[in-house]
Parts: structure tokens; C-alpha cells; sequence
């Protein structure tokens, strides 16, 4: 009997010293040597060239054991390859960041796996996901531009209704790449009386064309004293080349649109693609997104440019998601009628 009782005995020693070694054996395998592990993500990044290799590069220094495949495209046509991959039956995308309207759709067909990261506390509310399937990376602001060789500070509009006065008929610019200024001036005026506003702002017969960096070049160029619906980055890059442009400091509220990123659901390496989260969130990472000239959305990091983010207005992403809608209304007001 005690032979068998000092059988036990020992046997639950040893069980018990084992689970001892796998727990702590558990708890000192981070989610940094679960990725290396994994040793490669694939990233879809609806940047420019030049900002995703920035960031591919300064991850992979950080991290040197997981490499960083990039897929870089504009916002709508990564929305349909991810969608289309899925209707496949196929998972290539580990990682996504890109505009709200892109995690909102995403978000609706369960492909955004849920992930706190830890460096969410340091965002504000407006810039996290309830249900934690995203983070705000940057606010893409919507910012009045002009040339200051052309305009004196007096002249300049304070609010979003200056832009209907005479003077500025047929003589401001307006970038149709950026439908989302219609959905902040419906918020911002309300459904009807935003939609009078656009109506009357159509009227005004402004230069339509296509992309905010083109439009910040004619600005610059002094073909337009003045552009609305382009984004304060496209500003800021010219100005800090020391091109006469700078952006008008409203006394109505700005708007701006969410740049989240999120790890996909069944993501092929959902570990690398975490450490990729964290890292983007990082005051490491947000600081090297200040450095390309974008607002970090993270709060211990001050942008580069006086703004106050909790004063931005987001527009909300299921409003993003509207583009089909607000594509058309841009079409009928200020293309079809310009014709």
C-alpha cells in the first residue's frame, strides 16, 4: 500500500512539475516569436509606392525574421480583388489597411478577424472599432487649398458657404477623386440643406479634375487661386518643397475619412499579421507616417502640421461605403453639368 502511495505520490510530483514547465514555457513564447515562426506576411496596403515600401522597409529592420509581401493598389480595386479572392475560396491577404469604406464591406462579410492590440489605448474612441476589427492608422483630412501669391488672408473663405460667393465662380478647382467631400458636406449641412448646398456649389461651375496631387500642382501653378475636396497631405507635401500653396484654416469643422488597418479572418500568417498591427500602431510607426507627411492618428504622437485631431469630424465608414451613391451625385452635378 505505501509502495503504491509512493507511486502516486511521485508520479503527481512529476505531473505537476510538468504542467509547471509548460505553462512557463507558454507564457515566455510571445506573439514576436510566434510570427518569426511564421516568418513572412502578406500585406495589402492601399498606399502610395513610395509610403508602403517606407513602411515594408522599416518593419522588416525591426523585424528582420519576417518578411513583408506587398500589395499595393488603389482603395476600390483592393475592396473587389479581396472580395473576389474570397468568393474563390481563397484567403491570400494577411493584413489589410486602407480607407473605412474597405473595413466597413469587410466587416459586413465577417472577413475581419477581431484583434485588440494592446496600442489601441492610446487612440481615441473616434479612431477604434467597437467590435475591435479595426484601428485608425491616419485621418485623411478635407482641407480648402490656395496659392498665397494670388490671395491675401482677407480674402479667403471662413466657412464652407464662402465658396457660393461670386467671386469664385468658374475660378476654383475640385478634385473628382474625392467623392467623400460630398458625404461631409451632407453631414455637415444636414441631408437637405447639404444637398441645396451642393446644388448651389455646382452652380459656381468649378474646374473638375481627377486627383488631389494634380489639383495641389495647378494651385501652386496659379491656374486656380483656390481648390476644394482635396486632402491636406497633397497640400502639405507641395508646400514643404516650397511651392506657394497652403490649406485654409476654416472656422467651420474639417472632415475626414478613416485609414484603418485589420487582420483578415483565416489570415495564412495571423501572428505575423498582428506584430504588423502593433507595429503600424507603435509610436515607432506613427512617427515614421508623420515623418511621410500624414497625421499620425495615434495620441502621443504630434503631427506635423497645426491640427487638432478630436476636433476632426470622421465620416463614418458605412457612409464610406456609399460610393456608388455619391459617385453618381458628383457625376450628375459637376461632370454632367460642366458638359
Amino acid at each position: 500500500m505505501r509502495s503504491r502511495f509512493s507511486s502516486a505520490l511521485t508520479l503527481a510530483i512529476i505531473l505537476s512539475i510538468a504542467a509547471g514547465f509548460s505553462t512557463s514555457y507558454s507564457a515566455d513564447v510571445t506573439l514576436p516569436d510566434q510570427a518569426k515562426e511564421e516568418g513572412r506576411l502578406v500585406a495589402y496596403l492601399a498606399m502610395n509606392a513610395a509610403d508602403a515600401v517606407s513602411l515594408q522597409t522599416s518593419f522588416e529592420r525591426k523585424f528582420p525574421q519576417i518578411k513583408v509581401d506587398l500589395v499595393r493598389t488603389g482603395a476600390p480595386a483592393m475592396l473587389q480583388r479581396i472580395l473576389t479572392e474570397h468568393r474563390g475560396g481563397k484567403i491570400f491577404a494577411d493584413v489589410v489597411l486602407g480607407f473605412g469604406f474597405i473595413h466597413y464591406e469587410l466587416g459586413q462579410q465577417k472577413l475581419l478577424a477581431k484583434y485588440e492590440s494592446p496600442e489601441r489605448k492610446n487612440y481615441v474612441a473616434q479612431f477604434v472599432d467597437k467590435e475591435g476589427l479595426w484601428t485608425n492608422v491616419m485621418p485623411i483630412v478635407h482641407t480648402i487649398a490656395y496659392n498665397p501669391k494670388m490671395l491675401q488672408p482677407a480674402e479667403l473663405p471662413l466657412r464652407y458657404t464662402d465658396l457660393l460667393l461670386p467671386k469664385w465662380k468658374a475660378r476654383a478647382g475640385m478634385n473628382s477623386n474625392n467623392i467623400m467631400f460630398l458625404a461631409a458636406m451632407m453631414r455637415h449641412f444636414g441631408k437637405e440643406n447639404g444637398m441645396d448646398f451642393l446644388q448651389r456649389l455646382a452652380a459656381q461651375a468649378p474646374q473638375v479634375r481627377a486627383g488631389g496631387t494634380l489639383l495641389a500642382t495647378l494651385v501652386a501653378a496659379g491656374e486656380f487661386p483656390i481648390a476644394f475636396s482635396i486632402n491636406e497631405n497633397n497640400v502639405e507635401n507641395f508646400k514643404l518643397k516650397g511651392a506657394p500653396i497652403d490649406w485654409v484654416r476654416l472656422a467651420d469643422p474639417l472632415y475626414g475619412e478613416l485609414v484603418p488597418i485589420g487582420v483578415m479572418t483565416g489570415a495564412p500568417h495571423p501572428n505575423a499579421a498582428r506584430v504588423f498591427v502593433d507595429y503600424v500602431l507603435s509610436k515607432d510607426g506613427q512617427e515614421l507616417l508623420r515623418n511621410l507627411g500624414k497625421i499620425p492618428a495615434r495620441g502621443d504622437v504630434t503631427p506635423r502640421i497645426n491640427i487638432e485631431r478630436d476636433k476632426i469630424r470622421m465620416i463614418p465608414p458605412e457612409e464610406e461605403a456609399r460610393t456608388g451613391y455619391y459617385a453618381k451625385l458628383f457625376d450628375e452635378l459637376f461632370v454632367k453639368r460642366a458638359k
